[in-house]
């Protein structure tokens, strides 16, 4: 143990380095000053003799110190250098602590007494103090979206030449988000339903934000007469989560079915895809972003460069709405982005899921693609299986394909009568318009994509080019004939061997009604 002479305390070797490398006493930094100023005229003190003993006056470096090696070492043991336990400070214990306190948002850092370090960021004049987190982001989105808009001054719009498309339904009573709240929740006089009063709200509001654990916030309710005093409508966590999960409008809940494969049962989980367009395009963070038509970006005034930035600018909203327009005026369209990808959730027994996530497109990719912003939905979790009991290779291959469109097929179905004949949504700011959900766009890596477009691995999903050309941006191909698929898949009822048959001229899998 070294004696450190300014303040008396005991340390071991290193743990000694450490305090006078940190210490905010007078007397201890008073000392290593005076070692630094006569270290070169006193020289480094000996190697085999560094402690210190109380009340003398020796300077000899601090032991470990660098000062005191010739040639440091500078991680020896772990990468954090060699230590003992003792030589680690940790915090006061806290008896009966949970482990989630360790991560309470309410620790401060320590304060500095270094007046060199440069002020914090003031904020914007016009940022209350009091604005909530929420409030910020949605200032930060409309920022971002102004400062696009800036840097595109040059760029020429050309509006959607039918004045009707997107407009809201005039006629009908507009109902603001408090208001559908108060209908989703059973009770429109009472603001905090499905809570009963505002403590009952805030307690509730305080256990999930301000993240205590669930045994913690059970162990309070626990003690004699909180529950009662309070006039809580729950006395524990699990009654809490109740409310939340049953209870409290959001997002839609989850339903499970099952696929039989073979003889055996998997299922599947998924929430109404429809009530999920909705409750995204109903969100009130979303109402002053939403895009209702398309629009025609050009680079120059005479309109020969076109740009592409987002869906409401590609062709696809543009053309659509024409053919919608000339069956269905003032039709409003909202792309759906579907997407999906494997992954795996353990490290160990290679446990895996298989989401499939939902946005939409009128929300502005510059919020959708912030997962802060929670612009997407998790729509459904596929069945993971491998289908091992399936002995034949080749049939495994394929019923694997089945599966996975017989899945996507069973979420996606209720799209094919709400995009045809349309359906009334309220927006976020109580507008009322004819919407038509349309599946848009599919988003996956590779292997997604060759289950989505039916084609063998080691192929293009798009075009024909040989497999041994995949890597070449000369190869001569053309995009896949998308009539000869829909021909060949159309002879399903002909029997197995002319389907069988037909796919493989096509360049595809035999795959059931593919979604």
């Amino acid at each position: 143990m070294v004696s450190c002479p300014g303040c008396h305390e005991s340390f071991s070797a290193t743990g000694y380095s450490q305090h006078l490398a940190k210490t905010r006493q007078t007397q201890c930094r008073a000392f290593l000053a005076t070692f630094r100023a006569n270290s070169n005229s006193q020289g480094l003190g000996s190697p085999k003799n560094p402690t210190l003993q109380a009340g003398t006056h020796s300077l000899s470096p601090p032991p470990g110190s660098l000062e005191e090696q010739d040639h440091p070492i500078l991680f020896e043991g772990d990468f954090f250098g060699t230590y003992e336990e003792a030589d680690l400070e940790w915090p006061d214990d806290h008896s009966g602590d949970e482990e989630e306190d360790l991560y309470n948002d309410e620790w401060e850092p320590p304060a500095q007494d270094n007046n060199d370090e440069p002020e914090p960021p003031v904020p914007d004049d016009d940022i209350l103090e009091n604005e909530g987190a929420e409030a910020l982001e949605n200032r930060e989105a409309r920022r971002e979206i102004e400062q696009c808009t800036m840097e595109q001054d040059h760029i020429v719009i050309v509006p959607y030449p039918d004045a009707h498309a997107g407009i809201p339904i005039t006629g009908q009573p507009a109902h603001d988000s408090n208001t559908t709240y108060g209908i989703d929740a059973g009770n429109s006089n009472n603001i905090y339903a499905p809570f009963t009063s505002q403590i009952d709200w805030d307690v509730a509001k305080w256990a999930k934000l301000r993240s205590p654990s669930s045994t913690a916030f059970t162990d309070l309710l626990a003690i004699d007469e909180v529950s009662e005093q309070l006039n809580l409508s729950f006395k524990n966590s699990k009654e809490l989560n109740k409310i939340i999960d049953k209870d409290l409008p959001g997002r839609p809940k989850f339903k499970r079915e099952q696929i039989i494969v073979a003889g055996e049962a998997f299922d599947i989980f998924y929430r109404d895809i429809v009530e999920c367009i909705r409750s995204l395009y109903s969100d009130p963070d979303f109402a002053d972003f939403l895009i209702f038509k398309p629009e025609r970006h050009y680079a120059d005034e005479d309109k020969t460069i076109q740009l592409f930035h987002d869906m409401h600018t590609g062709q696809w909203w543009w053309d659509t709405q024409k053919v919608l327009d000339r069956r269905r005026p003032g039709a409003t369209i909202i792309p759906v982005i579907i997407s999906s990808d494997k992954t795996q959730v353990t490290m160990f027994r290679n446990k895996t899921a298989y989401p499939v996530y939902l946005t939409i497109s009128n929300i502005p990719k510059e919020i959708r693609r912030k997962p802060s912003r929670r612009a997407h939905i998790l729509l459904a979790y596929l069945p993971t299986t491998r289908l091992e009991h399936i002995a034949n290779k080749a049939s495994r291959r394929r019923a694997v394909a089945n599966l996975y469109h017989a899945c996507m097929s069973r979420v996606l179905a209720p799209l094919k009568t709400a995009g045809v004949d349309g359906l009334v949504m309220s927006s976020g700011d109580g507008a009322r318009r004819r919407c038509h959900p349309l599946f848009a766009c599919f988003v996956g890596d590779y292997p997604e994509q060759l289950l989505a477009a039916g084609v063998k691995s080691m192929e293009c999903p798009k075009c024909d080019v040989p497999t041994d050309k995949l890597e070449s941006n000369t190869a001569q191909c053309d995009i896949r004939d998308l009539h000869a698929v829909l021909d060949a898949l159309a002879l399903i009822d002909e029997g197995d061997l002319a389907f069988v048959q037909a796919c493989r001229a096509a360049g595809i899998k035999p795959v059931v009604h593919p979604f």
